[in-house]
């Protein structure tokens, strides 16, 4: 009987592939009333629909269903094994492998090889609690992700209340994990599937977890990242979970900035993918996006999806205004199937939408940059990445490569004025475009006392290149000594959106804070740079995991 009850139980846990949104039927969401008492079968029958919320991802409701069943350990275990991968949603990961493992349950559908992997990532962490999140993350440099997420977080969050009504009040718990095997281990993706897409963070199990940007050879855009994976969050709780992957892809890449205000959704290289897929016909359809756009097999395929669903959702805003999202997001939430939430929001058939999507994306002007290379992601710790890849070998120009390796012969030698020149023959033949050509024009332009050169170089690189953290400290530098401080700090601050590591970018910060007039923001930025630098407060070396 035990073995049946439990077979039972096991088919409403889902085999693990990187679960997307999915549509699933509605569930019972009845829950005991108080006090109400149940023989072993109901507790049985309600501890399956447990199961079923959970793999659909819907916390509150198995939680309500599951609490009255408590004691956890006493229960039958069909109860066991819903109360024990309830208490891995919650990140009580012991209890989570005592409670499956006691309910007989063998492997669970995956969640005791994960509640235990989850274990094993997370046991020596830290934790940083705000409102209305949790951060875990590994002792270390990696505190100084802390404060700009929780930020970021907190700032999304308020934004999305108000585009998509109140989230969840829950404290939300942000893994981070040190590197590809730590995120393949927490998230059911594959190492060669989170390098081959690109993919740096997950938002599953009730958690988000994210890869701390040491873990690139030039970091990421982090925080931008947490807050997309904080969206799908959001919009799986307002949905039921029934978003199609492209409304929950476009939702989440539409909404990612709006912590730090509304910017184009769109890369020139993204659009460009999308120009030339309309032309050649290769645009990525639903079908090849489900399950997961983790699961694509390349970064450009990957970034061509993202692009196509921003796009839809774009579409979707301009022609029946913002409010269209909550509109469709609450008919799929009561169970309304997407394509009919779209036609009822817009007041047209689904097919006719999607004509008419494709259309504007074809219509729709690049954004100002231009068409240029893709920013493949480079993880530290794949061969293929590193070693001898160099930025002077993304130069197509070979007489332009050709002056640049003068100018850093001369620079090797500190002949500024020499360097300045090689440099600006090869910066005349290709322009801003290459970020690390422009950098060493502007060094060796400042080095050699012309600084209004050197910014104006700056600045035409970063039109092309605007997160790129090296040519914002440079720019930052110039700013800081004019006294130009405020803008100083925004420059820093965008820097440290790629690449929070570099302990000049907190060094800087704790120079113009204190300017500013902030002094508890300049220490603990001059604390983030001992750190990075190797030294705590007190001058001894902190535990670090590179």
């Amino acid at each position: 009987m035990r073995a049946l009850v439990l077979s039972i139980a096991l088919a409403a846990v889902p085999a693990f592939a990187h679960a997307a949104p999915s549509t699933p039927a509605r569930p019972d969401r009845r829950a005991a009333a108080p006090g109400e008492r149940k023989g072993e079968g109901d507790a049985e029958r309600t501890a399956f629909k447990a199961l079923k919320l959970l793999a659909q991802e819907d916390l509150p409701a198995a939680r309500a269903l599951l609490e009255p069943l408590e004691p956890f350990d006493d229960a039958p275990d069909a109860v066991k094994l819903s109360g024990g991968v309830l208490r891995f949603f919650d990140q009580r990961y012991d209890d989570a492998i005592a409670l499956i493992t006691a309910s007989g349950a063998g492997k669970a559908g995956g969640y005791l090889e994960l509640a235990r992997a989850a274990r094993e990532v997370t046991k020596d962490h830290a934790r940083s609690e705000s409102e209305h999140f949790v951060v875990s993350y590994p002792k270390g440099k990696d505190e100084v992700l802390v404060p700009y997420l929780v930020d970021a977080l907190e700032r999304q969050r308020a934004a999305l209340a108000k585009a998509l009504g109140e989230p969840p009040a829950r404290r939300l718990t942000v893994e981070i994990v040190s590197d590809v095997k730590g995120l393949a281990k927490l998230s059911t993706l594959t190492e060669a599937e989170i390098r081959t897409s690109g993919t740096v963070a997950v938002a599953k199990f009730g958690k988000l977890m994210l890869l701390s940007p040491k873990a690139l050879l030039k970091g990421y855009d982090w925080l931008d990242t947490a807050a997309h994976e904080y969206t799908h969050d959001v919009v799986t709780a307002r949905t039921g979970n029934r978003a199609p992957i492209w409304l929950q892809e476009g939702l989440a890449k539409w909404f990612e900035s709006a912590w730090r205000g509304r910017v184009d959704p769109l890369s020139p290289i993204s659009a460009a993918l999308v120009k030339d897929a309309l032309a050649r016909n290769t645009l990525v359809t639903f079908q090849e996006m489900h399950p997961s756009l983790a699961k694509l097999p390349s970064q450009e395929r990957a970034a061509l999806a993202y692009a196509q669903v921003v796009l839809a959702v774009e579409y979707l805003v301009k022609r029946s205004g913002p409010e269209v999202l909550a509109r469709v997001t609450g008919l799929v939430g009561e169970g309304v199937e997407a394509d009919d939430a779209v036609a009822r929001a817009t007041g047209m058939p689904f097919e006719r939408f999607l004509g008419e999507w494709r259309r504007y994306m074809a219509a729709r002007p690049l954004p100002r940059g231009g068409e240029h290379e893709l920013k493949r992601l480079r993880f530290k710790d794949d061969p293929k990445h590193g070693g001898a890849w160099a930025e002077w070998a993304e130069i197509p120009d070979a007489e332009a490569r050709g002056f640049a390796r003068l100018g850093e012969i001369y620079r090797a030698r500190g002949r500024w004025a020499a360097a300045r020149i090689e440099y600006g023959k090869a910066h005349a033949r290709v322009g801003a475009r290459f970020p690390i050509l422009s950098g060493q024009l502007a060094l060796a332009a400042t080095m050699s006392g012309e600084g209004e050169e050197a910014e104006q170089v700056l600045r035409g690189a970063l039109d092309w290149n605007p997160d790129y953290p090296a040519l914002n400290v440079q720019l930052a530098r110039l700013l800081f000594e004019r006294k130009d401080f405020a803008a100083a700090r925004d420059r820093l601050l965008v820097a440290n959106r790629q690449d929070p590591f570099d302990p000049e970018i907190h060094g800087g910060l704790a120079r113009v804070l204190t300017a500013l007039g902030d002094p508890g923001g300049a220490s603990r930025e001059a604390r983030f740079e001992r750190i990075l630098g190797g030294r705590d407060a007190q001058g001894a070396r902190p535990e670090d995991h590179p």
